[in-house]
């Protein structure tokens, strides 16, 4: 349907009429989505007993793994209520953030449900949950989380371990490129790499979840599988890695993109990478508006855009002069960065001058990267043995994007902080000359397909 209107809007009333036309829908529809939720934060039993300071036993269930703030006791939990004790057991469904001690957290997963005891405060202004609570008991557990977030589990904690024997760099960083655990990774390489401009390779993003996807297209089309078998093959390829890596905003971002052109694949119908990427933000943004502050999912979608709207045409160009490998590498990293110049400088007020060179330099390490880690920890839960081979030949490449990061960030210059009335300046001039870029006619026709 999304299709159909679109295409319809832009048969009426050409690009830029169909632009206008196609914001104006995503308020209408965003509008609503908005208020329910901030509704749904400020009204109703978990939001009152935060305003009274209650104290009160709740049944909550984690969405995302327990973390340690620095190297305090202090765990937070992001979770969701589900019942709390107020004159009997009351059913509640709301988003609540948990204060609490102990390591007897860091062993849950997400989708366990435990009964706590715990103190209710309100939160910050603008904070996408309910109530914080300040929990004063250990956690009850309540049943198992699904067995495929246990397989998730126990393949994260396997290939942790077969990890154990690589250098300092590689062992954090190949979990965290994997599973999205940063646990591990030194604290001098992540400033580092945020300094190069690697920063999006210290953790699992949506670019990790594009490498798999094309990895297991490209080999059910070498298995002659038929179109659709490929897309259901592909389908689960993306669920599991989701549930793998876990679903942060650039995952998000890449599932449901994937996801879009997945299913146009499924229909026989081809589509844009501009379209797929904005129906993948409306339906993000309308599920979680929240999404929309975060400052890795602007990130996400900028880079992804700057990559599909720009990168194409300078690749044509540079292609002239420079192999065409070379010439995409280039291209791609120099369109992704001047995207997110914009974000970076209003949410960090700093430059990373290297970023490009530094990316087509680990450009190529990434890839072996990405598929012997996540083969490593498909297998290790199985066999310790067979998955060594397959960590150490990924440890190779790892320690190349460490090592690239490292040299670009000693460089003269690296991380230069802009002032804040200069950021600000520089961001408005980056974003007309990108929305300049964006609107001259195109040299080609953009289609994609997975």
């Amino acid at each position: 349907m999304a299709g159909i209107a679109l295409a319809w809007l832009v048969r009426r009333f050409g690009r830029t009429g169909a632009a206008a036309a196609g914001l104006a829908l995503g308020v209408a529809i965003a509008g609503p989505s908005v208020a329910w939720h901030v509704h749904r934060l400020h009204a109703g039993e978990i939001p009152r007993l935060a305003q009274q300071h209650a104290h009160r036993a709740v049944v909550v269930e984690l969405v995302r793994d327990p973390t340690v703030v620095g190297g305090s006791s202090l765990v937070l939990v992001d979770a969701t209520a589900l019942r709390v004790s107020d004159r009997g057991w009351e059913d509640v469904d709301v988003p609540v953030l948990l204060l609490a001690h102990g390591t007897g957290w860091l062993r849950l997963l997400p989708g366990q449900r435990v009964r706590i005891d715990a103190g209710f405060a309100p939160p910050r202004s603008g904070d996408d949950v309910a109530a914080v609570l300040m929990v004063s008991s250990p956690p009850v557990l309540i049943g198992h989380p699904g067995w495929w977030q246990r397989a998730a589990g126990r393949a994260r904690v396997a290939l942790e371990r077969s990890c154990a024997s690589l250098p300092a760099d590689p062992r954090g960083l190949l979990p965290s490129l994997v599973d999205g655990d940063t646990a591990a990774v030194p604290a001098d390489l992540r400033a580092d790499m945020q300094v190069s401009g690697l920063s999006h390779l210290e953790a699992v993003s949506g670019e990790n979840l594009s490498i798999v996807l094309g990895v297991v297209l490209s080999a059910a089309r070498t298995a002659g599988l038929r179109r659709r078998s490929r897309v259901m093959g592909a389908a689960l390829a993306v669920i599991g890695f989701v549930i793998l890596a876990r679903p942060s905003p650039s995952v998000l971002r890449a599932a449901v993109m994937s996801g879009v052109a997945l299913l146009a694949m499924f229909a026989g119908r081809r589509t844009s990478g501009r379209s797929t990427l904005a129906v993948a933000v409306l339906i993000l943004v309308v599920a979680n508006p929240f999404l929309a502050r975060s400052v890795g999912f602007a990130l996400s979608v900028m880079a992804t855009a700057g990559i599909i709207v720009l990168a194409p045409r300078w690749t044509q160009r540079l292609a002239a002069r420079l192999p065409r490998p070379l010439a995409l590498a280039v291209a791609v990293s120099a369109a992704a960065q001047l995207a997110c110049t914009p974000v970076l400088l209003l949410a960090f007020g700093q430059l990373t001058p290297y970023a490009v060179p530094a990316n087509v330099l680990a450009a190529p390490a990434v890839v072996p990267a990405t598929i012997l880690g996540v083969l490593a920890a498909v297998v290790a839960p199985l066999s310790a043995a067979v998955a060594a081979p397959l960590v150490w030949l990924a440890g190779v490449p790892t320690a190349l994007v460490a090592r690239v990061a490292r040299i670009a960030a000693a460089l003269p210059g690296a991380g230069a902080v802009v002032p804040r009335g200069v950021s600000v300046v520089v961001a408005i001039g980056i974003a007309t000359l990108l929305v300049r870029l964006a609107t001259s006619p195109t040299e080609s026709s953009q289609h994609a397909i997975l």
